[in-house]
């Protein structure tokens, strides 16, 4: 992409759009070509349609995506690759014995460095049971508030709790 556009007229864009940009052509610099393991993004959403969404959203990023539908799932990806994953993108209200909070709580306590976003389209009391780290964002999200979740998720990660 850099090659054939270059990078955007600093004059062109605002501030935030052109650090969007930005972060965008560097996704192939961001790569680990000695054969480190690839940073990710997991989509856990259950509705087929917004995890499609989210995927393909969250495709365009540094990130790679991994999606599954249920926390469950979600915990068993974290427990082989949980050093890889830089954020967590995660529905409120999920199958299974997990829900969205649930998994944000596990994720806080057992992956402290991996940035939280929990979304839900229904406002309701679980969400005050959400860690102090996660962000919470109603749907319908915009694509760019999410594209904003993953640059601090890659520019300012949390520190890992030793």
């Amino acid at each position: 992409m850099q090659e054939v556009f270059g990078p955007p007229p600093e004059e062109a864009l605002p501030d935030r759009i052109r650090e969007l940009a930005e972060l965008l052509l560097a996704r192939e610099a961001l790569g680990h070509p000695d054969g480190q393991p690839t940073r990710l993004v997991l989509v856990v959403e259950d509705d087929p349609m917004m995890r499609d969404l989210a995927v393909a959203v969250l495709r365009e990023t540094v990130l790679d995506v991994v999606a599954c539908e249920t926390g469950n799932a979600a915990v068993d990806l974290l427990k082989e690759r949980g050093g890889e994953v830089a954020m967590v993108f995660t529905d409120v209200r999920l199958p299974g014995g997990m829900d969205g909070v649930d998994l944000a709580r596990a994720v806080s306590r057992l992956w402290p460095g991996v940035r939280l976003v929990v979304t839900s389209g229904f406002a309701d009391d679980r969400t005050e049971a959400l860690p102090e780290n996660a962000v919470y964002m109603p749907k319908p999200w915009r694509a760019l508030d999410v594209l904003a979740q993953v640059d601090r998720a890659v520019r300012h990660p949390e520190p890992p709790v030793t």
